[in-house]
């Protein structure tokens, strides 16, 4: 028996055998199918192609015609049919795909033409360029360590051991078999975090080593302190977990309103296993992409359809249904192919999705549970023109349905607010949406940039939510905060003086938020704007005044 230390990402303690997704070069246990197997060969190949040319096209800035043109012409060139058949031959010839990708990219590099003239400086520092992100492309192949091409079939109470872990890969899995997971990588504040706080299994991330161990050993994952047992004794188990109460603060049943709306957010609870919390209080923010991460096609209407009703028909009448449609940034790729507008408002839209599957996606919500309102979120808006393309799709959905004699929801458009380019133009899209939800958890990311985001409630932070909220009391809006601040007690009496009436929390966090806002003086403190809060906050510029800003709110 030993341990290994990491970063608890997801609380409770839990045991399983353990399974080995991606393991580290050094363990002698290491497995290579793919220099045996030239069909598992390919497909990992076209796999990391699909997603690499994907983000070169998605991460070019529209702005930038320069960077524009050399990011199109890498994915042209890497998803060119006669490149993509040489390297496949030579991988059938017994090349692994590392291999075979050099060969083909790089080396054939020098008949690549751009439409410049290559005598040109400025050209010979295009071909460079180019040059730089394919061996990106081929480096990507060489890491395959960490890139899990083919996941297991569960049978068992098990561990998932790998050196990272996309959501798609958690919710491709059957997870109601996964009872911990442990990554040498990872981040505590990303979206698999997220996900396996939802689905209440324990995880312990940045833990050094733990891709060195066999398969099938017994692993004991302590997300509470952020340490993973290898091999411990059956008793040692069972009290660890005897002693534990993972998840289980009984919710409250007190059904009066304290003040401020605190409500669900749901997602990777891809089973029908329909939380009594959302149904009792609300479902406060799907995040609908969650649902669909592991389908291998794109979803239709009628698939949504189906999983929207499920959720929506167990919230009682009256209480919020609220809804985010997809938002495939970051991490949280999809293992169905994603298409983008290639033109219109729409294009270069940071959510990652099309507005033909966004058009399907809004008349599911709204055919989901005709006689119940719907209030529909965009994520990820950071343009005028892409929110009123947002409200244009609604629109003619709402009357593609009525038309049809399709009986359907009546709904409300809410923004998030996840972005600086989103708290900056606040004050224009308040004029257009009937709410915004403040995500804190990518604006947090972003007020850190370029550095990791802090876990801390920094002055930046502060400042863009102020600002935001200050945009939606002159509009004369409700404003709600989600994300990972949404559920820190101690930051309540600061977002009551900035006007937040809705707070949307993971479940096993809506007992504890709500006792502690039972507790607040309701007589005294209630949601409103206070506009002396927002200058003070604007004036502050240091960590440690922020932290005695909000210690005196909280006296």
């Amino acid at each position: 028996m030993y341990t290994l230390s990491g970063i608890p990402a997801s609380q409770g303690i839990a045991a399983g055998k353990a399974v080995v997704l991606t393991r580290s070069a050094g363990n002698p246990d290491f497995d290579r199918p793919w220099a045996l197997d030239p069909d598992a060969e390919i497909r990992f190949f076209r796999k990391t192609l699909k997603f690499f040319s994907e983000r070169l096209r998605q991460t070019a800035n529209p702005a930038l015609d320069q960077q524009r043109d050399l990011y199109g012409a890498a994915a042209g060139y890497l998803t060119a049919p006669d490149n993509i058949s040489k390297v496949t031959a030579l991988i059938r010839g017994g090349d692994t795909a590392p291999m075979a990708a050099r060969t083909v990219f790089i080396g054939g590099l020098k008949d690549f033409k751009f439409s410049y003239d290559l005598d040109d400086e400025s050209s010979t520092a295009e071909l460079r360029s180019l040059e730089l992100l394919l061996r990106e492309f081929v480096q990507a192949l060489f890491m395959r360590g960490i890139t899990i091409t083919e996941l297991p079939v569960l049978t068992e109470d098990s561990v998932i051991i790998a050196k990272a872990l996309t959501p798609a890969q958690l919710l491709t899995l059957d997870t109601r078999f996964v009872k911990g997971v442990v990554l040498e990588q990872g981040r505590a504040s990303g979206h698999l975090a997220m996900a396996l706080r939802e689905l209440s299994i324990p995880s312990v991330f940045g833990a050094s080593g733990i891709t060195d161990i066999s398969g099938g050993v017994k692993v004991m994952v302590d997300g509470n302190t952020g340490v993973a047992v290898v091999d411990p004794p059956d008793e040692t188990c069972e009290a660890a977990i005897a002693r534990q109460g993972l998840f289980g603060d009984a919710p409250d049943d007190d059904d009066e309103d304290p003040g401020i709306t605190i409500v669900c957010s749901v997602g990777a609870t891809s089973r029908a296993n329909i939380s009594s919390v959302y149904t009792r209080h609300g479902l406060g923010l799907l995040r609908s992409e969650f649902l669909f991460l592991s389908c291998e096609h794109e979803p239709t209407e009628e698939e949504m359809t189906k999983a929207f009703a499920k959720l929506f028909a167990p919230v009682p009448q009256g209480r919020p249904i609220t809804a985010r449609t997809f938002d495939f940034a970051d991490d949280k790729k999809p293992n169905f192919e994603i298409q983008t507008d290639a033109q219109g408002a729409l294009k270069g839209y940071g959510a990652g999705v099309s507005s033909a599957l966004l058009k399907k996606e809004i008349r599911a919500l709204l055919l989901a549970c005709p006689e119940k309102h719907v209030r529909i979120v965009f994520p990820l808006v950071t343009r005028l023109t892409e929110a009123r393309r947002l409200k244009e799709l609604a629109y003619e959905c709402d009357s593609e349905l009525a038309q049809e004699k399709k009986p359907h929801s009546g709904f409300e458009l809410a923004l998030m607010i996840e972005t600086p380019a989103a708290v900056l133009s606040a004050q224009a899209f308040a004029g257009e949406f009937s709410m915004f939800i403040i995500g804190t958890s990518s604006l947090a990311e972003y007020a850190s940039a370029p550095c990791p985001a802090d876990t801390s409630f920094t002055p930046s932070l502060a400042k863009l939510i102020a600002m935001a909220c200050k945009a939606a009391h002159s509009s004369e809006i409700p404003v709600g905060i989600a994300g990972r601040f949404a559920s820190r007690i101690e930051l309540l009496p600061l977002f009551y003086r900035l006007g937040v009436s809705y707070v949307t929390v993971d479940s096993y966090e809506i007992s504890g938020l709500r006792q502690a806002v039972e507790r607040q003086d309701q007589d005294a403190v209630h949601p409103h704007f206070d506009e002396s809060l927002y200058e003070k906050i604007m004036r502050i510029y240091r960590g440690r005044e922020i932290g005695r800003l909000v210690s005196e709110l909280n006296d």
